[in-house]
C-alpha cells in the first residue's frame, strides 16, 4: 500500500539509485544540496577494519540525505585517498596529491555541468583535508554560479568531544576512542576490542601535536606513521571508546550537518566583476579611468 513518504513524487535521497531520468530531475527541480562523501582505505589498528573512514561518511550523508531529502542528496562515495604516510601498513593504498586533486574536481564538476550548484565534500580522512579544500576552491573557481564546500566530518562534533571524552590531548588522532566509538555504533561485531591498545604519541614539541577534536597543533608536522607508531598503528586511546558516544556523535554530526546545507543553500552567488585594466566593469574606488588615484 503506498504511503505519503513512498509516493513517486517525493525527492529521492540517493543518487546510485535514480535512473537517469530521474537524476535530470533532481537537477532541474530539486535545488538540494549534493554531500559527496570522501574516504579512505587504510589500516586503523589490530581492532578497527580498514574501511572505517569510509564507512562512517558514507553512513553520514546518506543517512542525512535519508531525513532531509527535501535539502539533501547524497552521491556515490570517493573511496581512496591520498595516504602514503601509512603504506608501510597492509591494507592501504594511497593516492598521489596531484591525482586526487584532479579525479575529485572532475568528479565535482561533472555535476554542475548537469545543473547542481551547491556541493558539499564530507571528508573522513585526516590527509584528505587540505586537497578537498582545494578542490572546493577549483569547483568555485571554474563555474559562475556553482558554490562548493569542504568539511572534516569530525569538526561537527568538537563540541560534543570536549564534553564527553575521557582520553588526553593525543588520544583522539586515528583508530582512536573518536573512531572505535562510530565503529562500534555502526558495526559492532566487526570491532574487535579484545585487541585494542592504547598507542598515545608523546607530544613532539610545544607547537607540534595531533588531535583532531582538540585541533593540531600550530606547526604541521605529520611523519611516516611507521616512524612513530609503536607498531599498532593506533594513535590514541581506543579503551574509552563506547557504542553510546558513538551514537551521539553520530546525530550530532547530522544535526549540524544539516544545519550547515540549510545556510549553504541560501547563500547568493552574485556576478563576476572585472575590474582590471583589461576589464569593463566601473570600480567606485577608482571611477575616471584616464585619471590615477590621489
Amino acid at each position: 500500500m503506498e504511503t505519503p513518504n513512498s509516493r513517486s513524487d517525493q525527492p529521492r535521497p540517493h543518487l546510485a539509485e535514480m535512473t537517469w531520468p530521474q537524476a535530470r530531475c533532481a537537477a532541474l527541480n530539486g535545488g538540494r544540496v549534493i554531500l559527496l562523501p570522501v574516504g579512505a582505505i587504510e589500516q586503523h589498528g589490530p581492532h578497527l577494519p580498514v574501511d572505517l573512514d569510509n564507512r562512517i561518511v558514507v553512513w553520514l550523508c546518506q543517512e542525512a540525505a535519508r531525513r532531509r531529502p527535501d535539502l539533501l542528496m547524497d552521491v556515490p562515495p570517493i573511496h581512496y585517498g591520498f595516504n602514503e604516510h601509512n603504506m608501510g601498513f597492509p591494507g592501504t593504498v594511497s593516492v598521489t596529491i596531484q591525482n586526487f586533486i584532479n579525479y575529485v574536481t572532475d568528479v565535482c564538476m561533472s555535476f554542475v555541468r548537469q545543473g547542481h550548484e551547491r556541493i558539499v565534500l564530507v571528508n573522513g580522512h585526516g590527509s584528505n583535508a587540505a586537497l578537498c579544500a582545494l578542490v572546493a576552491r577549483n569547483v568555485v573557481n571554474g563555474s559562475e554560479t556553482a558554490l562548493a564546500a569542504a568539511i572534516n566530518h569530525w569538526d561537527l562534533a568538537r563540541e560534543l568531544a570536549a564534553q564527553i571524552r575521557e582520553s588526553p590531548r593525543g588520544g583522539m588522532a586515528h583508530a582512536c576512542e573518536y573512531e572505535t566509538s562510530w565503529y562500534l555504533h555502526l558495526c559492532p561485531e566487526l570491532v574487535q576490542m579484545d585487541k585494542a591498545v592504547a598507542d598515545v604519541l608523546r607530544q613532539q614539541s610545544e607547537s607540534v601535536w595531533v588531535d583532531i577534536m582538540e585541533g593540531d597543533g600550530p606547526v604541521a608536522l605529520i611523519d611516516d606513521w611507521s616512524r612513530v607508531s609503536n607498531g599498532s598503528g593506533v594513535e590514541g586511546d581506543p579503551h574509552t571508546a563506547s557504542r553510546e558516544k558513538g551514537e551521539r556523535y553520530a546525530e550530532t554530526e547530522i544535526s549540524n550537518l544539516t544545519a550547515f546545507c540549510e545556510d549553504f543553500k541560501r547563500m547568493k552567488t552574485r556576478p563576476r566583476r572585472n575590474y582590471t585594466a583589461r576589464g569593463s566593469d566601473s570600480n567606485p574606488w577608482f571611477e575616471d579611468p584616464t585619471t590615477e588615484p590621489q
